[in-house]
């Protein structure tokens, strides 16, 4: 028996590891409501293209930029570690979104340094860089902002990579 087949072995169990990628179910995404806003989310196939996708309607905005809220929970995010979102996106209208990791329990702080994001109207592919200051277990990502105007968001492929 060769030596260096094993070797291989080892090597490639502990580099898959290191960055392990977690496809998110879009099902796991739930939308809150505050204030007096109006807003949906459905998991549908896309009309556009029969693609499984998050669809996020709009209807009525609320007066603070957390009146509808789209939250993942269930999450372990450890402190020093680094994190990427990664998506595909697009709104009708254009508009800007705000993704952060937050603590899912207690006051919810944020654990990560939040990131605005432009979403245009044709699919585009996204990546959030989360660099972790402190534990959140449970944790979740949180996508504010969404109650700007009246529209509608759609959202698919999520994948989280540890690195």
């Amino acid at each position: 028996m060769n030596i260096r087949t094993p070797l291989l072995v080892i090597v490639f169990s502990v580099s898959a590891r290191m960055y392990a990628d977690t496809a998110i179910d879009l099902s796991r995404f739930q939308v809150k409501i505050e204030k007096g806003a109006q807003a949906q989310a459905e998991v549908v196939n896309d009309p556009d293209d029969g693609e499984k996708a998050l669809i996020v309607t709009v209807a009525k905005p609320g007066p603070e930029f957390w009146s509808v809220e789209l939250r993942a929970p269930g999450f372990q995010f450890q402190a020093a570690k680094h994190y990427e979102l990664r998506f595909r996106a697009k709104s009708s209208p254009p508009e800007y979104v705000y993704f952060v990791a937050e603590k899912d329990s207690g006051n919810q702080e944020s654990i990560a340094r939040g990131t605005t994001l432009r979403i245009p109207e044709q699919w585009t592919d996204c990546t959030i860089v989360l660099d972790v200051l402190q534990n959140g277990d449970p944790g979740r990502f949180t996508i504010s902002n969404l109650s700007v105007d009246p529209s509608s968001f759609r959202f698919r492929d999520f994948e989280l990579i540890e690195k």
